[in-house]
């Protein structure tokens, strides 16, 4: 009995310990360097870089409120919703641009170490797969600055740190991929070759980051300033 029980304890073991081997699962896929690259762009550019970034900068809202400088301002004739706009803008476009330029320094790299420079579509797209995830984030902290803009500092870091936790869940292997699905970070995921990544769901994300910069807008519209 005891020679049948330790074979399946060391299967047990075994297992447990390849599904907690996330980073080494996503390197025997990929290959060692364009891992390497997935994760690093995953870091900075979605999990803990942009998206920090991100809510920063939608939070200088606040703090341009707090400083009156947008009472100021909207004490002349320019409208709430263009004020906010315009800003706004520039917070989303350059959240995408920023992801560009990482993606076109990582392939610059990665192309010197191989010496070669046929890697481009791949790390661009792991780049810009990166953006409705990004957005989804800043569409998060635009609904909280419209409706609950002296809380909305704390949801925001609070809402992103249940998202890395459960990252870190997921990583260890405690908790499946459906619960990595209730973060945006599922859907351009290191560990999803760029190649077998679905563009629907990346679709479905943009719209949801519209929605809900939509409802921050009228959020934002209909409370005092201040």
């Amino acid at each position: 009995m005891m020679g049948v029980a330790a074979p399946n304890i060391s299967e047990a073991i075994s297992s447990t310990l390849a599904q907690m081997n996330t980073w080494g699962t996503a390197i025997a896929k990929l290959g060692n360097q364009e891992a390497f690259i997935a994760i690093l762009i995953y870091i900075l550019g979605l999990m803990a870089g942009l998206s920090v970034f991100a809510i920063t900068k939608v939070q200088s809202l606040r703090q341009e409120e707090k400083e009156h400088y947008a009472e100021l301002i909207l004490s002349k004739p320019v409208s709430r919703i263009k004020w906010m706009g315009s800003y706004l803008t520039v917070v989303f476009a350059s959240n995408a641009l920023i992801l560009l330029v990482l993606g076109l320094s990582s392939e610059l790299g990665w192309s010197i170490a191989a010496g070669e420079f046929s890697h481009l579509p791949r790390v661009l797209g792991m780049s810009l797969s990166k953006i409705p995830p990004v957005w989804t984030i800043i569409g998060i902290a635009v609904l909280l600055y419209g409706w609950l803009p002296r809380m909305a500092s704390v949801l925001n870091w609070l809402i992103l740190g249940v998202f890395i936790f459960i990252e870190m869940l997921w990583e260890v292997g405690i908790v499946g991929w459906s619960a990595l699905q209730w973060t945006p970070f599922a859907y351009a995921h290191y560990s999803i070759p760029i190649q077998e990544l679905s563009i629907a769901p990346l679709i479905v994300l943009t719209v949801i980051a519209a929605a809900l910069t939509w409802l921050g807008f009228i959020g934002f519209r209909h409370r005092s300033i201040g």
